[in-house]
């Protein structure tokens, strides 16, 4: 999840200090060594003014040096803050969207409808002709008003803006999930703390925090259980998380550790299966799922060659087929039925994105899912148009880092 590229960029930083200019980056290193460092490069610019002894000394912090790159390189060492990482600007997309292909789907009728646009959007919506309607018994068979009057009749009234602040943190909200009614959502950040909200009404009350546990830099990922009672959050951790909403102190917290083998595992994306007995996670060595009554990791495949694979999820109620999406920019469709030790295949792929894909989600329907990308675009797929081996090749950007380079201008 980036996370490469932010290792790419310090190991960059790495290069500059063996060739005597200092780094400016948080990391957990002796601050008297960095200090020292810094003297010794300045006196480097002259150097008849190095003594015997100095000589040594600056050949041992360039193999320092040497040693913290291989450290980042390996994942042994995390980093927490980089400075430049907030001083480009905002991303000004030119590009407007592609609607040709979806106006021709039945999807682009059925939401329209459904969302109370119906067949004539431009006709004014007349209150008193419905209540009149209604009042005759003309209407539907099903009841007095339609689900797309109601919501034509809705979006005169509710409001589409901004309403109020729910809750103001003092770092970086990555994850946020609601119930499956949407009475309580949950958030989790990166100041190692979950919090939970009503939100069965308009004004959202946070209930309950819990410190999460095992944290290392944040929790990435969180996901309610199908019957709103527990949750599940992942972190740079070889492990996952589950909490019951009953009861949130850490000493309740159930880890299921994944046993990946890998030197520093980050599992960016977590969902449960629609019976809630089986827990499918995105991680940067691939995709792994969990039986919960068993205890025990059930698949491992190596997915995705090694890259982060970013976003993970379920096709439809059944959690038969699932979906993952890695940095490489594809979209794969896996079925756990056709999945075995000896068969890791995927039974589709789609492409189109440019570059990584950092979240997927579902209509649960089976046929439809949506896609955001690195490449500032949002893309709706109809799985029964897989891509082909002459639709398109996998694209491979990876040479920016959305987090703080400027958006490429192929991507504008």
């Amino acid at each position: 999840m980036g996370n490469i590229g932010l290792r790419n960029r310090v190991l960059e930083s790495m290069s500059d200090l063996e060739n005597g200019e200092i780094m400016d980056m948080d990391m957990d290193v002796d601050d008297a060594m960095v200090d020292r460092l810094a003297q010794l490069n300045e006196r480097r610019l002259n150097e008849s003014d190095l003594l015997p002894e100095e000589e040594d000394e600056l050949f041992n912090e360039s193999e320092f040096a040497s040693i913290l790159r291989q450290l980042i390189r390996s994942g042994d060492i995390m980093v927490l803050n980089y400075d430049n990482a907030y001083q480009n600007r905002m991303p000004v997309i030119k590009k407007k969207p592609a609607l040709n292909k979806l106006k021709k789907n039945d999807i682009y009728a059925v939401t329209k409808l459904a969302s109370g646009e119906g067949s004539s959007p431009a006709m004014p919506c007349s209150m008193v002709s419905m209540i009149n309607n209604r009042q005759r018994g003309i209407g539907p068979q099903d009841g007095p008003f339609s689900r797309s009057a109601v919501c034509r009749i809705n979006n005169r009234f509710r409001p589409n803006t901004f309403v109020d602040r729910v809750h103001k943190c003092d770092q970086k909200v990555f994850c946020g999930k609601f119930t499956g009614d949407g009475n309580q959502f949950i958030t989790a950040s990166q100041d190692s703390l979950i919090r939970v909200f009503d939100s069965s009404n308009c004004h959202y009350r946070q209930l309950r925090t819990m410190e999460a546990k095992h944290v290392s830099w944040a929790i990435l990922d969180v996901d309610f259980s199908p019957d709103g009672k527990s949750f599940v959050y992942t972190t740079w951790a070889d492990a996952l998380f589950i909490a019951s909403l009953d009861d949130l102190s850490t000493d309740c917290i159930q880890t299921l550790q994944l046993n990946s083998d890998s030197p520093k595992l980050g599992v960016f994306s977590v969902c449960y299966s629609s019976c809630g007995k089986h827990l499918l996670c995105g991680a940067n060595y691939g995709i792994f799922t969990y039986d919960l009554p068993t205890g025990t990791r059930t698949m491992a495949p190596d997915t995705h060659g090694r890259t982060d694979v970013n976003a993970v999820g379920f096709v439809d109620e059944s959690s038969n087929i699932f979906f993952s999406g890695s940095d490489h920019g594809v979209i794969k469709l896996w079925d756990r039925r056709c999945m075995d030790e000896a068969n890791l295949e995927g039974v589709g792929k789609l492409i189109g994105h440019c570059d990584g894909i950092t979240f997927i989600d579902s209509r649960n329907d089976g046929r439809y899912i949506i896609s955001n990308s690195k490449d500032q675009s949002i893309k709706l797929w109809d799985l029964r148009q897989m891509s082909t081996g002459a639709s398109g090749h996998e694209r491979h950007f990876r040479d920016w880092d959305y987090r703080w380079d400027d958006v490429p201008k192929r991507c504008e």
